[in-house]
């Protein structure tokens, strides 16, 4: 008979655990593994989730306007299908209430005639694609205090016979050196200027300018640069005198057609009387669009500019409207009255 000691008893109990635990670890791994191999196995031998198969709406199946020629045919044919643009636009809106609606630009269709303000007011404003061109705008430049004047009065008078179901915007750029200067013209022009904001809800720009360089220059280049949020735009050179809204309006409205408006170029001139905007760039009048807007000065006979919508005049002409030709001698002198009768308080004219 064998005697065991204190110290063996504590060795074979504390082997005895050891092994214990360790059979426990080798048995937890053991599970672990076969779980994670029958998962795998399982994985394999799983068929693959076939592929979403991108599908159209039944109104979108065929193309809305089919334009490739095919030899043998015509390369200008009707669409294949009966859904048109503006059909197609409203389906896009009823799936999605945030969808963009593009801006049709460059297109063939027939301009409204402008052989002149009587002509121009007959125009039918129903056919104006409301669906496509509704952000309009108009802009100005105001070089001088002075500007705001005439560009005012244009304000009242589109505002008061413009037939666009839409308001256009007034947008007015500016020097934002005006907010620097302390002389008693400028803070009159500026504290004007934030009255008729709320009451007449124009637009104001300010334009970082290089006092070096041209102004005009620069605040033409802003027009041409920044990201305007419209779908069109209409640019007038000031001061001037409105003579038929409607005309006005609706060279707006109409998306640029390459029969009337044309990419800028320096035939342009670096201070042209019309200009449009759009998303793809600026672009300058052509054909009968160059009659919209006509340039008087104290001698200038009436057959210059009787066609015409909107009337430039030089601003020293504004000093001299005693003399020239009896109809220009009226056109300045209904745009001066007009002017001080639009500012009148304000100071601008008086300073």
């Amino acid at each position: 008979m064998v005697l065991l000691t204190s110290s063996a008893v504590s060795v074979a109990v504390s082997s005895g655990v050891v092994c214990i635990f360790t059979f426990l670890l080798f048995l937890s791994g053991y599970a672990l593994q076969q779980q994670t191999v029958k998962s795998l196995q399982e994985a394999m031998r799983r068929p693959p989730e076939p592929k979403p198969v991108p599908t159209l709406p039944p109104q979108f199946r065929k193309p809305v306007n089919d334009t490739v020629a095919v030899p043998g045919e015509p390369a200008h044919r009707e669409p294949k299908t009966g859904l048109t643009v503006a059909q197609a636009i409203e389906s896009l809106e009823r799936l999605d209430g945030s969808v963009q609606v593009p801006v049709v630009l460059q297109d063939d269709r027939p301009p409204p005639k402008m052989q002149g303000p009587s002509e121009a007011a007959e125009i039918d404003t129903e056919q104006i694609p409301e669906k496509i061109l509704q952000r309009l705008a108009y802009m100005f430049t105001l070089l001088e205090p002075s500007d705001l004047c005439s560009t005012l009065l244009f304000v009242k008078e589109q505002r008061r016979s413009s037939r666009l179901s839409t308001e256009a915007s007034i947008i007015l750029l500016y020097p934002v050196t005006w907010e620097s200067q302390i002389s008693a013209l400028h803070m009159s022009t500026l504290r004007f200027m934030r009255e008729l904001g709320e009451l007449h809800n124009l637009v104001y720009h300010p334009v970082q300018v290089n006092g070096a360089r041209d102004m005009r220059a620069q605040l033409l280049g802003e027009l041409q640069w920044h990201r305007w949020e419209y779908d069109q735009a209409l640019y007038l050179r000031s001061p001037g005198i409105i003579l038929d809204s409607n005309a006005l309006d609706n060279a707006l409205a109409f998306p640029a057609s390459r029969k009337t408006w044309a990419p800028v170029d320096p035939s342009t001139g670096d201070d042209p009387e019309l200009l449009l905007w759009t998303p793809d760039g600026l672009q300058s009048p052509r054909r009968k669009m160059r009659r919209l807007v006509a340039v008087v000065d104290a001698y200038e006979d009436k057959e210059h500019h009787e066609d015409a919508a909107y009337v430039l005049i030089d601003r020293d002409d504004l000093h001299d409207a005693e003399h020239g030709v009896m109809t220009s001698r009226s056109l300045i002198q209904q745009l001066e009255k007009g002017r001080k009768r639009v500012c009148a308080g304000s100071g601008i004219l008086e300073v």
